[in-house]
């Protein structure tokens, strides 16, 4: 695409729209799918999926409708709007007079930079219906919870990295898989622009959707050789809070939403929820039939990362190489999940972005480190994704939605409407309680399993040691 004065820009084609939310909403979090349903069991997981799809899909709808009614009622003033939004990436032109911004699609990496004109008025952003919903803690808690919910993203791709690599090379720890991933990662990050990064993003998205399909052609051969009886699970009530914050966290797109919908060429956007709703549709049956595949597949032996249970050759064999590209996907996905982190920091941090380079600079690094630490403390795939699905995602999804729409449709709301608003906002905040006391306790659980392990191991090599160098009794 090429922008330019009294050019309309954005996607038009049905397959170019479709591809752009699909890629946005496949990520990760897909591959420890299987092991929620083996938490949960597979009529409990399908139902759960499935409701799930249902009220986020609900209330990003709600997101969207908040931004026209904003618009519709001219509460965006410009000035103000401007003012409140130091974190957004702009550039000036030489004379100083017209500002502009960046737009990258994130199916093609096509960039370009359009004036700020009446034409081309600023697009509002999740944050921005939050400030004009309930004022500047509206735009901070959003700020905070994709803040924390990327960095989190970016955590688990680094255990998952690692998990696979060392599936390979068993001498290697973690710490010495930081070491060699943290320092190129932290070079990726300096990368200012979006745009330069988007042929990455496109590469890794690609390979996330092979691997995928191989996974589940794996799964398919490996189904018959399961023994009867093992599985499958059906219900689990202890399983719920934990499959409730996976299926949560898989929908990590909603930040998004607005994003999203912008994408489109302004003739187009009034079909944005059509797309949008079909796309969802699709999706989440994707979710569910991987998911209950592999655990179909592998039963009482289905790992925390799926790929874990990928059959291993003598030599490279095909699920070396799924694994691979998985790994390289997911190292070059990093800087794209960390970007948006980056600009909310440097908004909140720093007046003038473009003049301190070195600071940015220090910033991303620092952030980059933070990752490998909150790694080496919560080193596991699941619970870390239970944890971040339990808080920010919860925040994002549910209750954010839900109280910005009462608050900017206030007085103009049926019984229904304020109803589902009040729904979104209680199943948010319960599943927030109840799914973060889960994953907390998990994770406990999961320390206190490592120590009890690492005493007997230590037990045992004190006892061979004996055996092995007898002390001789004193004369």
């Amino acid at each position: 695409m090429a922008g330019g004065e009294g050019m309309e820009t954005g996607s038009r084609h049905p397959v170019k729209i479709f591809a752009n939310i699909f890629i946005s909403f496949i990520g990760a979090g897909v591959l420890g799918l299987p092991f929620a349903f083996k938490e949960a069991g597979i009529l409990e997981g399908i139902f759960v999926m499935t409701s799930v799809g249902i009220l986020s899909v609900k209330a990003m709808m709600l997101i969207v409708d908040c931004k026209y009614k904003l618009l519709q009622d001219k509460k965006v003033d410009e000035h103000r709007d401007r003012k409140h939004r130091k974190y957004k990436e702009k550039e000036m032109n030489d004379d100083g007079l017209a500002e502009k911004v960046e737009i990258v699609n994130l199916l093609s990496g096509d960039q370009e930079i359009l004036p700020q004109t009446e034409e081309h008025k600023p697009e509002m952003s999740y944050g921005d219906v939050g400030y004009y919903a309930i004022g500047h803690s509206g735009r901070v808690l959003v700020d905070v919870a994709i803040l924390v919910s990327q960095t989190g993203f970016c955590c688990a791709y680094l255990i998952f990295i690692t998990e696979n690599l060392s599936d390979y090379m068993r001498h290697m720890r973690l710490i010495h898989w930081l070491l060699v991933l943290l320092p190129p990662l932290c070079l990726l990050t300096f990368i200012r622009h979006l745009g330069s990064l988007a042929i990455n993003s496109l590469m890794a998205q690609c390979s996330n959707l092979l691997a995928f399909a191989v996974v589940i052609w794996f799964d398919f051969d490996h189904l018959h050789k399961i023994e009867r009886g093992i599985h499958p699970k059906k219900i689990s009530l202890n399983g719920l809070p934990f499959f409730l914050a996976i299926s949560i966290y898989c929908y990590e797109g909603a930040g998004m939403i607005l994003s999203l919908e912008s994408s489109l060429a302004e003739d187009v956007r009034h079909s944005f929820k059509k797309y949008f709703i079909s796309t969802m549709v699709i999706v989440t049956s994707m979710y569910i039939s991987f998911g209950a595949c592999g655990y179909l597949s592998f039963g009482k032996e289905t790992n925390e990362i799926i790929t874990l249970n990928l059959p291993k050759g003598d030599s490279i064999d095909f699920a070396m190489i799924v694994k691979s590209c998985l790994c390289l996907a997911l190292f070059f996905t990093y800087p794209v999940m960390m970007f948006p982190v980056m600009k909310i920091l440097e908004g909140y941090l720093f007046v003038n972005v473009e003049k301190q380079i070195w600071k940015g600079n220090a910033l991303r690094l620092f952030m980059v480190l933070v990752t490998g630490l909150t790694v080496t403390i919560i080193p596991n795939f699941a619970n870390l994704m239970a944890l971040v699905g339990a808080t920010c995602c919860t925040l994002l999804a549910f209750i954010l939605p839900g109280l910005f729409h009462l608050s900017i449709f206030k007085g103009s709301l049926s019984i229904g409407q304020v109803v589902m608003d009040w729904t979104l906002i209680f199943i948010g905040t319960v599943g927030t309680i109840v799914c973060t006391v889960d994953a907390l306790k998990r994770l406990q659980e999961s320390h206190e399993l490592k120590l009890e392990d690492f005493t007997a191991s230590n037990m045992t090599s004190t006892t061979l040691h004996t055996l092995l160098h007898p002390v001789s009794p004193s004369p």
